[in-house]
């Protein structure tokens, strides 16, 4: 059977909710603007912090920024929940829970981190970990996020399904601009989503390591899902291995690179796969580099990344090189008064050529993006954001370019 993205994340009742929200709050004091991968302080061995995000917006009748049916991302609030548990020096428990539009909830992060050594910066996590893979990385933004969206490379959808394949190049090109609304004639016929680059809603399941000495940290995972669909558990039989290296020269100045390799279809397509493959043969794969100067009131930073798509041609030898991404996006933020700043990002999300009747056709419709803002701290721990986003694509979907306004208040604690 299928499993959609509302099968992956549990939802939860509302009553339920509230209850597990009131216990954990109940559990100890507010630990100020505290992450999902902080730990505990060390005077506490419960800490309990997270943030309120409210965002209202214009439709975004194009899916520019849908990474899920279940809830509009420029039209939500969202509820988020951190605690951490210290069992002793050596152990500890790390969680998320999240909800969004007041009626989704999930627990989008739970592992146990283990330090070998109090005196060395080494720590080994299993569970539903952080990501490894790119700028973003474990924390995404967060409340620091300084516009509303993410880079396209983070949620934007492809027409690329993880249960349904394209029998021949023709199908592949019709779906073009169609990601939030894809559908094949191999496996799941019924119209769904389809994979982002990167999946930066939900956590993947699994083991990773992180050494770090000197200016150097090395972080490496082993999970059951992959970059574009990350899983609880497995349905493959797949492995996905990221790595990521950051380098930080100066204290202003942080150098990273990351690579990924993970199969990404379901187990359901063993059928559809050309005779003598599986389904975990077919993988995505990733590489990235990436750049944070931050100095004074200036913050730049920016990321390119590509990925190979390695799809079945049972039928169409003409699917079988690589299909390929190239996404390159930048920000700028500066501080223009005490509390106040002003962010611009530009980005691209280009796609590779496949052979058709018309020649080489980029098998996917280009996307570009301008996104502009100005975010306030209106009160201690009280931030708000206005931002405005231009999106194009030429090539593919119905909605071809629009222009989008938003507001968004964060609150943490």
């Amino acid at each position: 059977m299928r499993r959609s993205t509302r099968a992956r994340s549990r939802v939860v009742g509302p009553s339920v909710r509230t209850h597990v929200i009131l216990l954990l709050l109940a559990s100890t004091a507010p630990a100020g603007a505290q992450t999902v991968d902080a730990p505990a302080p060390a005077d506490k061995r419960v800490a309990v912090g997270g943030e309120v995000i409210a965002t209202y917006g214009s439709e975004d009748p194009g899916f520019f920024n849908y990474a899920t049916y279940d809830y509009s991302p420029l039209r939500n609030v969202r509820v988020v929940i951190n605690s951490s548990v210290r069992a002793t020096r050596h152990l500890e428990v790390l969680g998320q829970l999240r909800t969004d539009g007041l009626s989704h909830a999930q627990i989008a992060a739970l592992y146990l981190r283990v330090r070998p050594w109090t005196t060395r910066d080494i720590d080994l996590q299993v569970g539903r970990v952080p990501p490894t893979f790119g700028l973003l990385g474990g924390t995404g933004y967060g409340a620091d996020n300084p516009l509303i969206s993410r880079p396209l490379a983070y949620g934007y959808l492809t027409s690329l399904r993880r249960d349904a394949l394209p029998r021949t190049v023709a199908d592949l090109i019709q779906m073009r601009g169609r990601g939030w609304q894809s559908e094949f004639s191999l496996g799941n016929t019924a119209p769904d989503r389809g994979l982002p680059l990167i999946d930066a809603e939900h956590w993947d399941t699994g083991v990773q390591g992180r050494i770090k000495a000197g200016p150097i940290e090395w972080i490496t995972s082993a999970t059951v899902g992959s970059l574009p669909s990350p899983r609880v558990t497995d349905d493959n039989d797949g492995r996905s291995v990221q790595t990521r290296v950051v380098y930080r020269p100066h204290p202003v100045v942080s150098l990273g690179a990351s690579g990924a390799t993970g199969a990404y279809l379901a187990g359901t397509l063993d059928d559809e796969v050309p005779p003598g493959t599986d389904v975990e043969s077919f993988r995505q794969r990733a590489a990235a580099a990436d750049l944070v100067l931050a100095a004074g009131r200036w913050e730049v930073r920016g990321e390119v990344i590509g990925t190979w798509w390695s799809v079945p041609a049972a039928f169409d030898p003409r699917l079988r090189p690589a299909l390929t991404t190239l996404a390159l996006w930048g920000e700028g933020r500066v501080r223009v008064w005490p509390g106040v700043d002003l962010t611009v990002r530009t980005e691209r999300l280009a796609f590779g050529d496949v052979e058709s009747a018309q020649g080489p056709t980029p098998w996917e419709a280009a996307v570009s993006r301008v996104e502009a803002g100005v975010a306030a701290s209106v009160y201690r721990r009280v931030r708000a954001k206005l931002a405005w986003q231009y999106n194009s694509r030429p090539l593919g979907g119905r909605v071809r370019e629009d222009h989008l306004l938003a507001g968004q208040l964060v609150v943490w604690f």
